[in-house]
């Protein structure tokens, strides 16, 4: 099933950085919160790991040096 996502982040002055993305997987799901958090200015967040129930892991990593 294919769902729908939308993050918003607005900083301080006011500025608002947005990410639209559909999603089959939770891995999708962690590659763009990743890359969404990422945009907004925390650089040094290099990798998100989210795991279901029943032990599956998911994980989103940035491997550039």
């Amino acid at each position: 099933m294919i769902e729908n996502y939308t993050l918003i982040y607005e900083n301080p002055n006011g500025t608002k950085i947005t990410r639209q993305f559909n999603s089959e997987d939770l891995y999708e799901v962690a590659y763009n919160m990743l890359e969404f958090t990422r945009s907004t200015g925390f650089d040094y967040i290099d990798m998100l790991e989210f795991s279901t129930p029943s032990g599956d892991i998911y994980r989103a990593e940035v491997l550039d040096d």
